[in-house]
């Protein structure tokens, strides 16, 4: 008995044993799943809310300085610069909120939320605006500074959160998936999207970074709704679309087909409550959506036709009088092709502001008209698309100021993605850009006939997804066309923000399908990657020869140009030198750099190789406040980033002929020069008298103050021997 006892006992204590292991077992992998479920998301929106806190705030704070685009949000909703010296190319992190004379606390709240002339331009960017303002009235009412001050810090802690939030959905949405898959996602969206391109709109008071939180909040929402689907989640789904809609009016009609095809989500469930909820959601954000629209100010509509066509149609074209004739306008307003509408008034040669004006031309023509048009010349829109792709290059506008101290500085900080982006040219090369797309938009009309016509679809997640890529694809194409349509090519690397913000949502999506492959083949989808960007910097060898000395070392060149008159134009292969153009001004003709190239710089030529130099006329860009210095053109050079068009109108701007020796790479030189090198290039920023062009290493053209230091690279036209 005792032994069977025993033996009973023993059985009993290894089941129980057996049964709390299970118990422990199941209970660890139910924390574990609690942990990637639950924590692991929260944890992620954290880091990305301190990411982003981090790259605008540690250490100077960065952001976006003002391209002209702030007067009419800072005039509606009472703010004014305190000092508006260099706005436009340094960053201003402190503004004056215009507050009633000796407001207290709950006036000055009162006030803050009011606007005034809304017939100026009307957003909803404004209620985070008026948010942010509530905010530092609180702020300095606590700290003791004046209720009037504005910092911009505390918007731009409202879009990270906006940011941080939409990051724990997503994180969440893949938090059931593989850990290698979880990690790509968590990694690919710090890389990506909290980068400093991005985030610098932050800091700032354009509509990029509401258009750009709330279209993020559309597609966490969008993903809650896949996976399950409520009423609280369809009216975020739609809320978030018409912040999205108000925060750039270009997105007006894009947003009006998302919404109508939204209404597609009443398949994800079969209640009643649910699909009412979902059709009148869709319903007010369609008329809100309308709404908007209705509110575009004539002058934004007049202003945005004109670049369209003079700063488009009539800029692409070889005859301005003949387009102008096919859009039913005189052709004597063919004498402003080439310009845009924020000119100054005495550099039209034409008065814009006449009634005779207004009624030839903005009564005429209608933004339908254009998109007809370029339907009746498909190889010039092509181009014009083209151009609109080799802009997208850059994350953040190249042609404003990240700097509250230094005009015209880029900030580096936490850019990775932002020079990435530009080393994988596939991203912005119009050929893979066209190849894909026309590839990616044929297979979803290949699945969505085949679906359509064979009834296959049984799940409604399936339904779903398919509808959730078309608006995708549909989204890619709108933001590469809109923009010409809308606005020509005036400050076009600015307005393919979207397109950018889509193609790198594509790039993710991409990368997160590589990541579930199988390693043998995710390690095939990268190197196929890395041949495509290697294939963009094969170049051909270019003639080079030996001539000169300068620091003891004998020079090399590259032979640019050959002359039926025995004589070559030739362009050191390397930097000559680091150094500043001038200490104080953009002109060419006083500047040091000028004088130390043809002077001290050929110190220990040869003096049979001084006599081989021949003297070389250049007609060189004018700044606007130099015009009258000019010997030739009739406006200020435009400014344009890429090397294929940085000549671009060059001909007709202001410009003086200077004789020199030696010179600076000259505008029509760009597109043959190589990237790698960063230095100076023999063209003013023409809108500003102290900041000069340069050669980026990515072989972009960009300006700078004209006192930084940057490379030289030595230009001269010798005799052959």
């Amino acid at each position: 008995m005792i032994l069977k006892l025993r033996r009973v006992k023993s059985h009993d204590f290894i089941r129980i044993f057996a049964e709390e292991s299970d118990f422990l077992k199941n209970g660890s992998n139910a924390a574990v799943k609690i942990l990637r479920m639950r924590i692991l998301p929260i944890l992620g929106m954290i880091i990305v809310f301190i990411t982003s806190i981090s790259v605008l705030y540690l250490g100077e704070p960065v952001g976006l300085s003002d391209n002209g685009d702030f007067r009419r949000v800072l005039i509606t909703n009472n703010i004014e610069y305190i000092n508006d010296t260099d706005c436009h190319y340094l960053f201003k992190e402190n503004y004056r909120m215009i507050l009633p004379n000796g407001a207290g606390v709950p006036e000055a709240i009162g006030a803050a939320w009011r606007t005034r002339n809304e017939e100026v331009y009307r957003s909803p960017h404004f209620l985070i605006i008026k948010l942010s303002k509530e905010i530092n009235i609180i702020a300095n009412a606590i700290s003791g500074k004046p209720l009037s001050n504005y910092d911009i810090k505390y918007m731009a802690f409202i879009y990270c959160f906006m940011l941080s939030l939409a990051a724990g959905v997503i994180f969440t949405f893949f938090s059931d998936n593989k850990l290698r898959v979880q990690v790509a996602v968590f990694v690919l969206f710090i890389f990506i999207f909290c980068d400093a391109g991005y985030l610098l709109y932050f800091n700032s008071f354009y509509g990029e970074p509401l258009q750009y939180t709330a279209l993020m909040m559309l597609v966490a929402f969008g993903m809650l709704i896949y996976k399950r689907p409520s009423v609280p989640k369809v009216i975020g789904f739609f809320v978030s679309l018409y912040f999205f809609a108000g925060a750039k009016l270009a997105n007006i009609p894009y947003s009006m087909i998302v919404a109508l095809l939204s209404i597609l989500i009443v398949m994800m469930r079969r209640d009643i409550r649910f699909r009412l909820a979902v059709v009148l959601s869709a319903l007010v954000c369609v008329i809100s959506i309308v709404g908007l629209y209705m509110s575009i100010p004539d002058w934004m509509s007049r202003d945005t036709t004109y670049q369209a066509v003079f700063f488009g149609i009539t800029k692409s074209g070889d005859d301005p009088a003949a387009d102008l004739r096919e859009l039913g306008v005189d052709e004597k307003y063919a004498v402003l092709s080439g310009t845009n509408a924020y000119m100054d008034g005495d550099e039209h040669p034409i008065d814009l502001a006449t009634d005779e004006f207004a009624e030839s031309f903005y009564n005429r023509v209608e933004k339908t008209d254009i998109a007809f048009f370029y339907l009746r010349h498909p190889l010039r829109f092509i181009k014009e698309l083209c151009m609109a792709i080799e802009n997208s290059a850059y994350i953040r506008p190249p042609s404003v100021g990240n700097s509250r101290t230094v005009l015209m500085e880029l900030t580096e900080r936490f850019s990775v993605w932002s020079r990435l982006r530009v080393t994988l040219r596939f991203l912005y090369e119009p050929w893979v850009i066209f190849a894909a797309f026309m590839i990616i938009t044929g297979y979803m009309i290949f699945i969505n006939i085949f679906y359509i016509h064979n009834h296959r679809i049984e799940s409604p997640e399936k339904k779903y997804m398919i509808c959730a890529l078309d608006i995708l694809i549909l989204g890619l194409w709108i933001n590469l066309v809109l923009p010409i349509l809308t606005n020509g090519e005036a400050d076009l690397a600015k307005h393919m923000f979207l397109f950018v913000n889509c193609i790198d949502i594509l790039f993710m999506v991409c990368t997160v399908a590589a990541v579930t492959l199988p390693v043998r083949q995710m390690l095939k989808a990268v190197a196929a990657a890395a041949i495509l960007t290697g294939l963009f910097y094969i170049h051909l060898p270019q003639t080079t020869i030996d001539f000169g000395t300068l620091g003891g070392r004998t020079l090399k060149w590259n032979i640019t140009k050959r002359y039926e008159d025995g004589t070559m134009l030739i362009v050191s292969k390397k930097c000559v030198a680091y150094m500043p153009f001038d200490e104080t001004t953009n002109n060419w003709e006083s500047s040091e750099l000028r004088a130390w190239l043809n002077s001290a710089f050929l110190t220990e030529f040869t003096d049979e190789e001084k006599a081989r130099i021949e003297l070389t006329d250049n007609l060189i860009p004018l700044t606007y406040s130099s015009r009258m210095r000019a010997e030739s053109g009739d406006h200020a050079h435009y400014w344009n980033y890429t090397r294929s068009l940085v000549n671009d109108l060059a001909d007709t701007s202001y410009r003086v002929n200077v004789t020199d020796r030696v010179f600076l790479p000259t505008l029509d030189m760009m597109e043959q020069q190589v990237p790698g090198e960063t230095y100076w290039i023999l063209c003013p920023y023409t809108s500003n008298d102290s900041m000069q062009r340069f050669m980026n290493y990515d072989g972009f053209i960009l300006h700078t103050d004209t006192a930084k230091e940057m490379g030289v690279k030595a230009v001269m036209r010798i005799r052959v021997k």
